[in-house]
């Protein structure tokens, strides 16, 4: 048992079912959840939230599966997504903003929703690696996928897809992702009721959401460093459509992307890109050496 960690009895399959009657219940008056699409087997979950986005689907709408069959991540990635083992979800979100503005927004919004709702359950801080994973020392226990639908150069709508390792054990991952990742249930050695982690990420969510669309970037600039201290200091790599970056990170711009350093001192805002190396930052001579 992690230190900190509440306790739980572990759950009955047919009673950790995420019903939305269970989600309403659990939630209460809320903007984020308070209509939930349920699918007890879906493809992907994000794919159906567009499709409903299109349908004219409100603000707030949640789509959530017990199992996705497609389940993605970055770069067209698989999402591990067995049946009733995690959170699979989907957030409709239609912020007045543009795209630039609110696709790196939301992305933040939901990092720090994400880490601060699994701390509560993990009696550990969790940590976010830019631009959406969210980590527990070296291994990962949830991502964030957001995706956006516009018409010329309008905004329609924002996808939000989150998803959380909860009752994954080691077996349920691919042999090459098992020294990498970790779920509540190999944290505590059993399995966790997944409803309450599911509540406490959607009122997070919405706290933070709300935080954004009232008060602007700023603030949940501040709370994402906070929870992501590699993000300054940390010699990355960074795979772009421009080539492969390399350098110090230097924290987020004042529009969510992540500042890198080059060698010449050169500082470039990086908004789309795929980490691929990070660590404490050394000199350059010291990464050369073997």
């Amino acid at each position: 048992m992690v230190a900190g960690q509440r306790q739980a009895r572990p759950p009955e399959t047919a009673a950790d079912l995420l019903l939305p009657a269970r989600v309403a219940s659990a939630l209460g008056e809320a903007r984020i959840g308070a209509t939930v699409r349920y699918e007890n087997s879906v493809d992907s979950t994000n794919r159906l939230a567009r499709e409903l986005g299109r349908q004219g689907a409100v603000d707030g709408l949640v789509v959530l599966a017990e199992e996705q069959t497609a389940g993605r991540g970055r770069r067209q990635r698989s999402w591990v997504s067995p049946a009733g083992k995690g959170i699979y979800l989907s957030v409709l979100l239609r912020p007045v903003a543009s795209t630039a503005d609110a696709g790196p927004a939301v992305q933040l919004v939901a990092g720090i929703a994400v880490a601060e709702s699994l701390a509560i359950y993990t009696g550990q801080p969790l940590m976010l690696r830019w631009p959406n994973d969210c980590y527990l020392g070296d291994r990962k226990i949830a991502g964030v996928l957001v995706e956006s639908e516009v018409t010329g150069s309008t905004l329609d709508f924002l996808v939000c897809g989150v998803g959380i390792n909860v009752n994954h054990e080691e077996k349920d991952f691919p042999t090459d992702l098992r020294a990498r990742v970790t779920s509540l249930c190999m944290l505590s050695g059993h399995p966790q009721p997944r409803l309450p982690v599911l509540v406490s990420l959607l009122q997070a969510l919405e706290y933070w959401d709300d935080v954004w669309r009232r008060r602007g970037l700023s603030p949940v600039i501040e709370r994402w460093l906070e929870l992501s201290p590699e993000s300054r200091g940390s010699y990355v790599e960074i795979q772009t459509h421009q080539g492969l970056m390399r350098g110090v990170a230097a924290g987020l711009s004042p529009r969510g992307g992540l500042y890198v350093d080059d060698e010449q001192q050169n500082r470039h805002e990086i908004t789309v890109g795929e980490l691929v190396r990070l660590s404490p930052y050394t000199s350059e001579a010291q990464r050369r050496t073997p």
